[in-house]
This record gives C-alpha cells, structure tokens and sequence, in this order.
C-alpha cells in the first residue's frame, strides 16, 4: 500500500471515530420522533409540503463566521460547511433542532434552538403562548433558543393543549415537540419541584419562582408592597451578580391612572435560601396573603379617593422624601401629581393599563446580531433605572382603575408641603383629613363691621371671579387686600381664619423661600402663584412692605423685583391678602392695585379680655382663674400675640408643677417679660 492510500485511510478512522463520539452523544435527539409514526412513505416525501413531515433534522454548528453568528450545517464539518436549513430537503421538517459545540459539562455538543417549521405547532404554539407578545404564528419560521424558559413556565398549558388534540397528525406533531422538551426540561423540572417543596431555592433557579405577570411581595421602608412583575434576568458587571426583575405599581400623574415601573435586585448568595427571606419573593408565598392584600387594596381606596381630584388638601404626620433626605413633618400638604411634574423633575409619564408592551415579550426570530450590552449596575430599589420612553395617552382612553387592581397602587404620593415649603413625597398612610377650625372667624377679636366687611367681600370674590374681568382677557380677576396695623392685632390671623372659613389650602409667602435677586424671585413667585390659583389658595404675604418698597433710583434690583410683583399679580386670579406695619413705605403703584384697605386699631382693654379668656380657657388646660382675675389682667399693655406667649409660659409651668393653671403662674410669667412695667400688681397675690 502506498502513502497516499495510508494517509487516506488515517484520515478515514479519524473521521469516523469524530462520528462515532458525535452520534453517540447525539442518539437521543435521532429517536425523538419514535413516538409519533414512523414515515415509511419515502417515495411521496417530495411531495409533502413545508413542515409536514413528523421527523428531527439534525444540524451542526459549523466554521464560525463571525463573533455573534452561527452556521448550521447538516454533516460534521471538517472546513467550511454551507448552512442546511435552507434546503428542500431541510424544510420538510416539522422541526429543525440546532446542535452547537459544547464545552461545560463534557457533552460535545448541547442543543442550541429549536427551529419550528411545522403549521401544526404554530398554531398550538400560539395558544400555549396567547399571552405574551413578539409571537407570530403565520411567519415562516419560529425559533425558540435554550433555556427555554417560556417552556417551562407554561409547560402545565402545553400538555393540557396536547391532551386535548384529536387530530391524529396534529398530535403527532405535538408529542413530538413536547418530548424534545422533556428531554430538555426534565432536570430543571425536577430540581424546581424539589426546592419548591422544600420552601428553599438558589440563586441560580430563581427564574423558576419568577413567572412575568405574577405578583411580587417585598417590605419597603416598614411597609407591605406588592408589585405586578413585568420581567427579570440575570445581570453581571464590576465584578457582581444579581437577579434584577422590572416590576410595576399603580401611580397617578395628575389626570388618570397608570403603571409605573422600577426595579427590584436580589443578590448572588450561596447555597439555598428559604424562599420568604428573599428581598422580594412571589406573593403567594406570603404566610398572610389575604390579610396583607386586604391591608393593600385599603390603601389603594385611599389612593383612588385622593386622586379623583386635581388636588387633595389634608394633614400630614410623618416622614417625607425631600430628593435623597427624609424628614418629619406635622402640618398642612397639597397632594397635586401633575404641579409636582410641572414644578420639580419628577415623573411625567405613566405606562396605560392596556398597553401591550406590558405583556411577557418572546423573540421567535432567528436575528443574532445583537448590540453589546453596558453594564448599569443593579440600580436604585423603586427608582426606575437607564433611560426608557414613557408613554403618553389621553385620560379619556385609560381604563378605569378597578377594585382587583387595588392592592397594587403605590404606597406614595406626590405633592406640597406647606411646613417646609417643598415639593416632596409623602407616605399615603400618613394622609388624613384635615379637622377644620369652623369657629376661627366668629372669634377672630375685630370689630363687627370689620368681619362683616371682610366676609362680604371674600364671599362675593368666591361666588363671582369669573364675571369681573379687565380689558384685557384674564387680568384683574383676583382680589388683593392689605390689611395694616400694629403688631399682634390679628392681621395674619385673619387671613388663616378666612381659609379655614372657606376650606381652602392657606398659603403663606415669606421673602426668604422668593430669593433675592429678581430671576429667583420671577421663578419662585410664578411657581406660587400658578399653584395657589389652581388649589383656590388664600394666598399671604405677610409683612409685605419688606419686598414691596418704594423704588429707588439706587437700587434697580429692588425696582425689578417690585415690578416683577407689578406685572404677575396683574394676572393672579386669585385671593391675596397682605399685612404690615409700614403702610407707607410699600410702592405707590402697588397700593392702587388693592381693592381693599382694612386699618387695624390697637387693642383696647375689652378686646384684651377676650383674647385672654380665649386662651386662657381652653379643653386642654384647666383653669382657675375668676373673671376678676382677666380684670386685672386686660390691663396690661400687650397685643395679642404677646397674650399667647404669656399664656403658653404660664401652661408650663403650671404643667411642670402637675397643678391647675392659676393667676400666679400668669403673674410669673408677666414678671420676666417686657410688659411687667404695665402690670402694677405684679408679685402681689390675692387674699
């Protein structure tokens, strides 16, 4: 024998001993279709149209042409190999199952796809798979790439589906996809159910327990959350691991309802874990299911409630989210979504309930070419991460937020807080209705014609501001009063009485949260002024001469800020009161701008009386003092403000000695204040 037909047969064992080991590691997937019928037929095989054929082709990958693509090949390659799908005699073929080099677990090879030609199986694969997206039935193809998770999620579905098929060739098609699948699943199969009965699983099964559309517990910041899941993967980068699921919650962005998404982590850790002691774990493993969902959708009534409004005015006590700090807050808050977008960099865009990009997405195509994904780190629990297109819609086309929708709803919501004068985020368990002051106007100490004057004319504002326009449409339509006197005669007490009286958001305009040069202060006062028009705000700008001076040819910023107030209050529809005590020293343009002018006296000794027996005799505190007592008490020279002060001194005291509040703990506190030199019986006591 010569050297060529040595060589030849050298090479001739060695290709046969490649077949040999690929065959064998491969026999299973050749007798996968043993169970349907055996397709003896071969003379009309050409004859049979795409995909009729109940048969496994068996393709490998060949010489790889580039970094992200594989070319399937029907023989072992020995060079490069064309690829073999496209062939008639390929397409014949109910299914195409694509084998690829392995390198794990010592197996040769380990099934990469599977490719679904059959029209049988689209259609049966389109309804085990009815309720995702990105499925089409009529393309030409269908690929479904290991792991196969869709699978085995919906694995219960695709047997009853195949159970319940009568045509014999239909079947066939259908058991055979079905064992291809077992042999594929059947591990993961039976490890997940063994974990699930234990209550455990591992950080590599979590996928598992993840089913897209489930619902998701966790426990944020002390509360019970429940989140719609939307999808989850495994994500690595910077040297970690973690599962990372998109999960949803109901939120309101000022005219309807929506969900908004975020993400929840779970990190790597070894060995088993009980299932309840993840971060985030599927809601119906939850011990007390039906108490905390009872507990939730209690919430999302109170959600709905506070939103059917543009705005909601109650109390607040609690904590509230301030950007990155949190703080405590005991007062008065303005729940308004859409201000809060307008006003701050919050969210603007919610995704509809009926939107289809909410369902489970499948990619049934056979495209490889992907982009390299960047690592973005596991991002901020509640907080959406990367940059995602929000979808706008019309309110009048989102589905109506139904009581099974409920317990979903976010346990936040988004607004102003009058206290700190900030746009934040409160926690809605904290919101309560407001316990109004019905009385505060009766006993606000002014004289009657006063109050009667101030009552008509707010009144009459409240029932016509749409009727009184200017010239120019939307001018003049507010009204402005200033109300002037000495300090602590009740100015400012009658712009809170006159909020309380009409159930309105009060709020307060001080010169340090407007700035002070006149770009803040333009910014800053259009905010406010566009925000109290909208809540029918009474709108306070205490001691006003301070920002409304008369304007000077040294100081231009002064004179801009003065006529940025000129030119924006023109324009304001709504309530503005004004106090000070340096009437003269406000603007001259300015003052002709007020419709109203309320001159406050000092107080006289009957109305002194009155405010110290208003706080003298309160539910709060007893009381022992005799009406000869407020005798020797309205004497004294003090406003009222000063009487509170005197009051609240002399309350703890009495407090701190566990007794009744008593005229000598008033003269104690009259002692070491400043108007001690008006009261001449101070120190002495009563026989």
């Amino acid at each position: 024998m010569d050297t060529s037909d040595t060589e030849s047969v050298g090479e001739h064992s060695h290709g046969q001993q490649v077949r040999i080991v690929l065959d064998s590691s491969s026999a299973s997937w050749s007798e996968l279709g043993s169970d349907a019928y055996s397709s003896d037929e071969d003379d009309s095989a050409e004859h049979e149209g795409p995909g009729q054929v109940c048969d496994v082709k068996k393709l490998y990958e060949g010489e790889t042409k580039c970094n992200c693509c594989i070319n399937w090949v029907e023989e072992i390659p020995e060079d490069m190999g064309p690829s073999a799908e496209e062939e008639s005699e390929s397409r014949r073929h109910a299914l195409l199952i694509r084998l690829r080099r392995n390198h794990s677990d010592g197996k040769p090879v380990a099934l990469h796809s599977i490719v679904i030609q059959s029209s049988y199986l689209k259609s049966i694969l389109g309804q085990v798979f009815q309720e995702y997206s990105g499925i089409t039935t009529t393309l030409k193809k269908l690929v479904f790439k290991a792991p196969f998770h869709c699978f085995f999620y919906e694995w219960h579905r695709l047997e009853k589906i195949v159970r319940e098929i009568d045509d014999p060739v239909r079947k066939s098609h259908a058991r055979l996809l079905r064992k291809i699948l077992r042999s594929e699943l059947k591990e993961t199969i039976s490890l997940s159910n063994d974990l699930s009965q234990n209550g455990v699983i591992t950080f590599d099964y979590l996928w598992t327990i993840f089913k897209p559309g489930i619902d998701i517990y966790t426990f944020e910041d002390g509360y019970d959350r429940i989140y719609r899941l939307q999808s989850a993967q495994y994500v690595s980068g910077m040297g970690t691991q973690y599962f990372q699921m998109t999960v949803h919650e109901i939120d309101c962005e000022g005219d309807g309802f929506g969900y908004q998404w975020k993400v929840i982590p779970i990190h790597n850790f070894p060995g088993t874990r009980q299932i309840q002691d993840l971060d985030a774990f599927p809601a119906s493993c939850h011990p007390r299911l039906g108490e905390v969902k009872e507990a939730l959708k209690k919430r999302g009534e109170k959600f709905r409630m506070i939103h059917l409004n543009p705005y909601y005015y109650g109390a607040y006590k609690g904590v509230v989210i301030d950007g990155k700090h949190k703080r405590n807050v005991d007062g008065r808050i303005v729940v308004d979504p859409s201000s809060f977008s307008t006003f701050t960099e919050g969210v603007t865009g919610l995704i509809p309930f009926d939107s289809t990009s909410l369902k489970q997405g499948m990619d049934v195509s056979d495209q490889t070419h992907q982009p390299t994904p960047q690592y973005r780190g596991p991002g901020i629990p509640g907080r959406p991460m990367g940059c995602r297109e929000l979808i706008y819609f019309e309110a009048a086309k989102r589905p109506e937020l139904t009581d099974d929708m409920l317990h979903l709803c976010s346990a936040y919501v988004r607004g102003y807080c009058f206290k700190i004068k900030k746009w934040v985020t409160f926690h809605i368990d904290h919101v309560q209705e407001i316990q109004w002051h019905d009385g505060a106007f009766e006993s606000l100490v002014l004289a009657g014609e006063y109050k009667k004057l101030i009552k008509a004319f707010v009144e009459s504002h409240v029932e016509n501001k749409d009727r009184f326009d200017d010239v120019i449409e939307g001018k003049g339509q507010g009204i402005t009063m200033l109300l002037e006197g000495p300090p602590g005669v009740g100015k400012t007490l009658t712009a809170e009485a006159v909020s309380e009286k009409l159930r309105r958001p009060l709020y307060v305009m001080g010169a340090g949260e407007l700035g002070a040069d006149p770009e803040s202060v333009e910014e800053s006062l259009s905010m406010i002024l566009e925000a109290a028009a909208k809540w029918d705000a009474v709108l306070l700008l205490d001691e006003c001469d301070v920002l409304l001076a008369q304007r000077s040819t040294d100081n231009l910023g002064r004179n801009s800020i003065v006529a940025i107030f000129l030119r924006l209050l023109e324009y304001y529809r709504g309530m503005l009161f004004m106090t000070t005590n340096r009437v003269e020293a406000i603007d001259p343009a300015f003052q002709s701008r007020i419709h109203l002018t309320i001159r406050y006296p000092s107080l006289d000794a009957a109305a002194r009386r009155q405010i110290w027996e208003r706080f003298v005799r309160t539910p709060q505190q007893e009381s022992t003092l005799q009406p000869q007592d407020f005798l020797e008490l309205q004497s004294v020279d003090v406003n009222g403000r000063e009487i509170k002060n005197l009051v609240k001194t002399a309350q703890l005291l009495a407090s701190h000695e566990k007794v009744p509040l008593a005229i000598e703990h008033i003269r104690t506190a009259l002692s070491v204040s400043s108007a001690s030199a008006h009261f001449p019986i101070v120190g002495s006591r009563r026989d």
